[in-house]
């Protein structure tokens, strides 16, 4: 792979869901981590239960998890667990996911909260991850957007406003994993 990308490390890998040799796989990870073909390892949706059966048994810690983090579902015991740990956490599905996206950007909550900031409703989504401790990486191809999504350090989301929009969980999750 290295060759074929023509770089000398990967800078971060993750495995990508528990399963029944995540383990192995892992240590493999480790394995090119001490070959210096890899510089940091994580996991991809792990929660409490899976990251309590996992660390023992592996020798590096996950630098980061990446789960499903979003205003609809939440999952702050998860992330208070990770950064108890020390473990960064990285929401995928930022703005909930395919074919959920419109609704979510339409919430009334949101909405009301980008206006009063003169922002739009992923800014505001966005930057309510991030005041979380949530490292959000949202995609897209469009120049517009792009500059929209890394456009949010120049405003904060009150107390009151981080709790509204804690108020939207709905434990609803938008993908399988």
């Amino acid at each position: 792979s290295l060759r074929k990308l023509n770089i000398g490390y990967v800078d971060l890998m993750l495995l990508h869901h528990p399963g029944a040799h995540d383990v192995e796989a892992y240590k493999a990870m480790e394995r090119a981590v001490e070959a210096g073909k890899i510089r940091s390892v994580g996991v991809s949706n792990y929660y409490i239960r899976e990251m309590t059966d996992f660390l023992p048994q592996v020798t590096i810690k996950p630098v980061l998890v990446q789960n499903e983090i979003h205003p609809y579902y939440q999952e702050k015991e998860v992330v208070r667990f990770m950064h108890e740990n020390g473990i960064v956490i990285e929401g995928w599905y930022p703005l909930g996911g395919r074919g959920y996206t419109a609704a979510m950007l339409g919430n009334e909550t949101i909405g009301r909260i980008a206006k009063a900031h003169g922002k739009s409703p992923a800014q505001i989504i966005l930057r309510w991850d991030l005041q979380n401790g949530v490292v959000i990486i949202p995609g897209s191809s469009n120049p517009g957007h792009q500059r929209e999504n890394i456009s949010l350090f120049d405003f904060e989301l009150s107390p009151g406003e981080m709790a509204q929009i804690a108020a939207l969980d709905r434990n609803e999750k938008h993908d399988w994993y």
